[in-house]
């Protein structure tokens, strides 16, 4: 039969300590062995050492006896626990079934609230603390360089400092480099079933320094990362299930990468996604040391510090060998050029690298739910003081009959307790859903980890804290009111009095006053995020994004052996999409605008000479044919655009933007002016100057751009054209309807080659302001569920305030008292807590908004319209919550209300 509460409790008040019952049972034991040996025939002395004797070790014995004495002790207090946990839940359960529309409100708002943040929390667990998915991820570290050129700030790798500091560098175990591309990957045959995926091209020592192993096969090794070493590649495991058909075999069969035949040496398990989630294939990256460029920084290096190495002394080992770089690789660069750049090491560490930018945006919203949980426990809390106060005659019965503060503290809390843990099951449902839309975020919301974010122990254990903490938080104001109760006063008091009521209002107006202030910092935020997204919308991007599609090829370059070959193709391709019933013009162009793909490049302008050693300032290069301007809608201020371009013919001749324009020809003509790229010889004449485009995105200044005909001369004179562009239609109509057309055209240009990335340009226009986009989502959501239960609140104490003063307002109105006085007196009341939460939550949030200062645009975090746009809202809020609780106390009947005294 199981133990009662009562007799646990007994036996924990007469229970003595275990050594001295230890003691005194084996003191008993020894003096009846040594009186059986007196009886016997021995004398005491000798009878005590032959019961000594006979018994053992008494000390070992003793220690043994006490160890299990206390592990039956813990056992026992343990089944006391879970017996009175028991009990108090249900006793909580039979209290709640009388009050479900109690309980339905509360577990509704504290699930809010807490799946709101154990949402959130699995996106920081997963993004910013969860250690990275490699061996020993505190030793992994990114290396680039600061540079002091004009347009540059940061760089990462070349060639040559990669091999350089492979050479010579003592700090670390292991360094690696990798960039990206795109290719067409082919099971057999390059001419079939082609599919564009990313690839990136990596160091013999990638996977090493990362730690990682195969789920089949093997990785590169050394030698197999240089120039003519046989063609290889190693395949994602998503790639190898969806294209190959999870082929067991796979290991020394031959793909098709951009019409090459590679042999497959391994495939990575599918948790491995480095550099990013979307790569589906790794080949060795064809280094030729004797050929190295010093100035070409297009690597992304990672390396492994040695044990107990730190960033700081392992930038000082970079800077030790870097000034060797141009001994050791000539190039063409100055010396006096390199040193003026002023080129630095940066190591910081791999999580930071890879988690880039979204640190603050990911902290913020983590703090806006937070925000949204305290004025949901807030309300539940108010909630929980309204029931208190119901049931204070019963629990000063009860004090007044013995039960102690500990039983009345254990009521409330197996109250809150219980609905908390409601509430939290539920908001780990709300959680997991949370979780699986965010997978599916629009384009340009880039989180990067997000592969590794969901439901599981971490995010569990942590809705389970929230839920007890919130069950404390939600229990504390009702047992701190309940250990004040007398029982004597509260028994000859009036359950009506007027005096009561206002005091016990006075927690309940301090809570909403809390959640006013509160919702009014989320709301502020919302109200900022609002205003600097209707400023970002208001930007022109300098084109016309309405009726464009825009379609990407690749042109492998074993078929397109040469860039006229290429040429070729885009005429042809230009041809039949002109030909489409609905398009107006076409064009082509290396890469959109909006999405910073263009490439930077230092230009020497004619009439600006360089001084000595001096580096030529970066400037963005767009490579686009003579119809770009009329298809985007890019208007020309000035001269004319490309003449036509073939194989034969190749102009050189440029346009620049008015940036460019005004940067280095203020009130003068630019046009005649020439321009080169770099170290080059071959100088281009400006025959045109188009309007400012947003290249990088549209809260970043316009560039001063270059533009150059998509085919231009290489050191040989002939045409050197990029093998991956983008084709861009315009249309009166839908745009998005050209898709198949236009991938017909392709086809029927080359079957072989895959187009991908097919959109409208108005989807590459939204996706730049994605980012913003998503952060007022979430601000907004959490804002309009704060007001709403910030409005709940007011509407609450009003409510409760109307009953508690029914027969003060009978007595009023009975005495001559309009109807529309009476209202007012409520909804002054309404105002009056309005106010005062509106004055505490502006000065939270003048505080609080300036961690937006890096999401804003063109809008400052203590912007004076938002935040007035705020207090309106608050208050027409309030005003709107206080309506109904003064309607209905100008409705009392005072002759009623008087009856009922």
């Amino acid at each position: 039969m199981p133990l009662g509460p009562d007799w646990l409790r007994e036996r924990r008040f007469w229970r003595a300590a275990p050594d001295r019952d230890v003691d005194d049972e084996l003191a008993f034991h020894l003096a009846m062995r040594a009186q059986l040996n007196e009886s016997a025939g021995m004398d005491a002395q000798t009878a005590r050492d032959a019961a000594l004797a006979r018994f053992g070790d008494v000390s070992e014995v003793r220690a043994r006896c006490i160890t299990l004495s206390n592990e039956r002790e813990r056992r026992m207090r343990r089944v006391e626990l879970w017996s009175a946990a028991r009990q108090h839940a249900r006793y909580a359960f039979r209290r709640l079934r009388g009050a479900p529309g109690f309980a339905a409100a509360v577990v509704a708002m504290l699930a809010l609230g807490i799946g709101a943040t154990t949402t959130v929390f699995g996106v920081v667990d997963g993004i910013l603390i969860r250690p990275l998915p490699f061996a020993d991820p505190s030793r992994l570290v990114g290396l680039t360089h600061s540079i002091q050129i004009a347009g540059l700030s940061v760089v990462q790798q070349s060639d040559a400092s990669f091999l350089l500091y492979q050479r010579h560098t003592r700090a670390f175990d292991g360094i690696a480099v990798w960039r990206t591309r795109d290719v067409n990957v082919a099971a057999t045959d390059a001419s079939a079933g082609a599919e564009r995926v990313e690839a990136a091209g990596v160091s013999a020592t990638f996977f090493p320094v990362l730690g990682v192993r195969p789920r089949a096969g093997r990785t590169f090794v050394e030698g197999e990362d240089r120039l003519g070493a046989p063609p290889i590649v190693v395949l994602s495991e998503p790639l190898w299930r969806r294209k190959f058909g999870a082929d067991p075999a796979i290991v020394g069969k031959r793909v098709v990468v951009d019409g090459q035949p590679r042999e497959v040496v391994g495939v990575m398990p599918a948790a491995f996604r480095y550099p990013s989630a979307s790569i589906a294939i790794w080949y060795p990256l064809p280094l030729d040391p004797p050929h190295a460029n010093p100035g070409s920084f297009n690597y992304t290096a990672v390396a492994r510090l040695k044990p107990g190495v730190t960033p700081g002394a392992a930038r000082a080992d970079l800077a030790r060998v870097l000034p060797r770089l141009l001994d050791e690789f000539p190039s063409d660069i100055p010396r006096a050029m390199f040193e003026q750049a002023h080129v630095t090491p940066i190591v910081t560490p791999l999580r930071d690298v890879l988690v880039g930018d979204v640190t603050r945006m990911l902290w913020l919203l983590l703090g806006a739910v937070v925000l949204l949980l305290l004025v949901a426990c807030a309300n539940v809390a108010s909630l929980f003081l309204v029931r208190a106060e119901g049931a204070q005659r019963d629990l000063a019965v009860r004090n007044a009959l013995g039960a102690g503060a500990g039983a009345i503290v254990a009521q409330y809390f197996g109250e809150a307790a219980v609905l908390a843990a409601a509430g939290g099951a539920l908001g780990v449902a709300l959680a997991a859903a949370g979780m699986a839309a965010l997978h599916r975020l629009p384009s340009g919301v880039d989180l990067p980890r997000l592969a590794e974010v969901g439901v599981d122990a971490r995010v569990v254990l942590f809705a389970l804290v929230v839920s007890v903490l919130g069950a404390l938080v939600v229990s504390l104001m009702p047992v701190l009111r309940a250990r004040r109760i007398a029982p004597a006063v509260v028994l000859k008091e009036s359950s009506r009095s007027a005096t009561a009521g206002r005091d016990r209002q006075r927690a309940r107006s301090a809570l909403v006053v809390a959640q006013v202030a509160l919702a009014l910092v989320l709301v502020a935020g919302s109200a900022l995020m609002a205003r600097s997204f209707a400023r970002l919308r208001d930007v022109s991007p300098g084109f016309e994004a309405d009726g464009l599609f825009t379609m990407r090829v690749a042109l492998p370059q074993a078929t397109y052996t040469d860039g006229a070959r290429a040429l070729a193709f885009y005429d042809r391709v230009l041809a039949e999409a002109r030909a489409i019933p609905g398009v107006r013009d076409a064009t082509v162009t290396e890469w959109l605008p909006l999405t910073g793909d263009h490439n930077d490049s230092a230009m020497e302008i004619e009439d600006h000479p360089l001084a000595e050693g001096e580096v030529p300032p970066d400037h963005p290069l767009v490579f686009v044919t003579p119809e770009y301007f009329r298809t985007m809608r890019v208007p020309l201020l000035a001269g004319r655009t490309f003449t036509p371009v073939d194989a034969q013919h190749l102009p050189l001749e440029v346009l620049v933007s008015r940036a460019f324009a005004r940067q280095y020809w203020p009130g003068k003509n630019p046009i005649g002016k020439r321009v080169r790229q770099g170290l080059t010889k071959t100088w281009y004449t400006v025959v045109g100057v188009a309007g400012d485009v947003h290249l990088e995105a549209l809260e970043k200044p316009a560039e001063q751009a270059i533009y150059f005909p998509l085919a231009i001369p290489d050191d040989s004179g002939r045409a050197d054209v990029t093998r991956a562009a983008t084709i861009v239609v315009r249309t009166a109509g839908d745009p998005s309807r050209l898709a198949g057309p236009l991938r017909a055209a392709v086809r029927r240009v080359d079957p072989a080659i895959p187009t991908y990335a097919e959109q409208p340009m108005s989807a590459v226009l939204g996706a730049s302001a994605a980012r913003t986009r998503f952060v007022l989502l979430m601000l907004g959501v959490a804002s309009l569920v704060a007001l709403a239960i910030g409005a709940v609140g007011l509407y609450g104490v009003l409510a409760y305030g109307v009953t508690l003063r029914r027969r003060e307002i009978g007595v009023r109105i009975a005495l001559g008292a309009g109807r529309t006085h009476v209202s007012r007196m409520i909804a002054r009341r309404g105002i009056a807590l309005a106010c005062a939460g509106v004055g505490v939550g502006l000065v939270g949030a003048i505080a609080a908004t300036r961690v937006l200062h890096g999401l804003l645009y063109d809008v400052s975090p203590t912007d004076p319209v938002a935040l007035a746009a705020t207090t309106m809202v608050l208050l027409g809020v309030a005003l709107l919550a206080s309506w109904l609780p003064a309607r209905r106390a100008a409705a009392v009947d005072p002759m009623e209300a008087l009856r009922r005294d």
